[in-house]
């Protein structure tokens, strides 16, 4: 076996350990990148307005707090499990502020993106989980509070209530 499908079965045990755990511990970041993770991106797209209509827009999937020292990016791989919907992801290590607005965009383009943000994922149980999750596009922003739940072996949000923004 080759250590790239190594490192994978180990990240997917990890994160199916992190999902059986009945510990509410917040997980380490690099174990957001697992089913709820994605459910809760997921439901947080579908929740994003649509401004500025027409106009071209990229995403970006960052993973834990946003601070003075920058993002987190989502790994490649995790990003690639969107692509069914037919959105431009970008890797957040591409992003630049651009002034005087202070406006997240790509740095080649210059085309503004949507940070989405799976700011902590916490198990409460082998089946559940709570969910914080945000998203800003230059100076719209809204903070998402949502449970998760395992239903016929898929995770999906069963409650979401916003607690801040836009």
């Amino acid at each position: 076996m080759n250590t790239h499908m190594t490192r994978r079965l180990l990240l997917l045990s990890l994160c199916l350990a992190a999902c059986d755990s009945s510990e509410t511990a917040p997980l380490p970041l690099n174990l957001y990148e697992c089913d709820a993770g994605e459910a809760a991106v997921r439901h947080l797209i579908t929740l994003l307005p649509d401004i500025n209509p027409g106009v071209p827009k990229s995403y970006s999937i960052v993973l834990g707090e946003i601070n003075r020292d920058g993002m987190t990016p989502a790994t490649d791989e995790f990003t690639k499990r969107f692509a069914d919907l037919k959105l431009k992801f970008v890797n957040a290590q591409f992003l630049k502020v651009i002034e005087p607005d202070h406006t997240i965009a790509e740095s080649d383009t210059r085309l503004a993106a949507f940070v989405l943000q799976l700011r902590s994922l916490q198990p409460t149980s082998s089946t559940t989980w709570n969910a914080e999750a945000g998203w800003s596009y230059k100076k719209e922003y809204a903070r998402i509070k949502m449970r998760l739940e395992v239903k016929d072996g898929k995770n999906s949000v069963v409650n979401a209530e916003k607690i801040e923004g836009s």
